[in-house]
Order: structure tokens, then sequence, then C-alpha cells
């Protein structure tokens, strides 16, 4: 935003909001028309831009998933086997 006009972008990548400060009057209409069309772009770029990648965090939370899936199967076959234990009494 460029202070006097801003934009916001909905999930669907349209436009949901424009905003004029009302300073922003007082500017020609061809560099208020600039202005506009240099915030809607920008949202519109923020909502497609594919957010960045960090390798590193990406490699941390594949390794928390791991540990957690561990986890989880662990849980689940002392589960199960406690109850063909029961179903075996």
């Amino acid at each position: 935003m460029d202070g006097l006009v801003g934009a916001d972008v909905g999930e669907d990548g349209l436009v949901t909001r424009i905003r004029i400060d009302p300073r922003a009057m007082r500017l020609g209409s061809g560099e208020l028309a600039e202005r506009l069309l240099g915030v809607v772009r920008a949202a519109q770029l923020r909502h497609v831009a594919p957010p960045a990648l960090d390798p590193g965090d990406l490699s941390r939370r594949l390794d928390e998933l791991e540990v957690q899936a561990a986890r989880d199967f662990e849980h689940l076959t002392a589960l199960l086997d406690d109850t063909i234990r029961r179903l075996a009494d």
C-alpha cells in the first residue's frame, strides 16, 4: 500500500476492497489511476506469488512429522496388541 491508496485481494484472487485516503483526491486523475493500478497489481501478485520456501524449515518440519508419525504408529500398534490380547482371553 502506498499510504494514499490500497487494495485487498480475496482468496479467489479478485480485488475485494480499494481504499482511497481523502488526501489522494488532491492528486491528478492520471497519478491517482497509476497509484491505484500499482496497489491493485501488488495485491494480486501477493496472492499468486508462491510463498518463500526455506529448505531448512521444510527439513525440520518433515523431521517433526516423521517423529510424530512414528509415535502415532507405536501408539496404534500398542492399542492393537492390547485389543488382540483381550480378544484372546
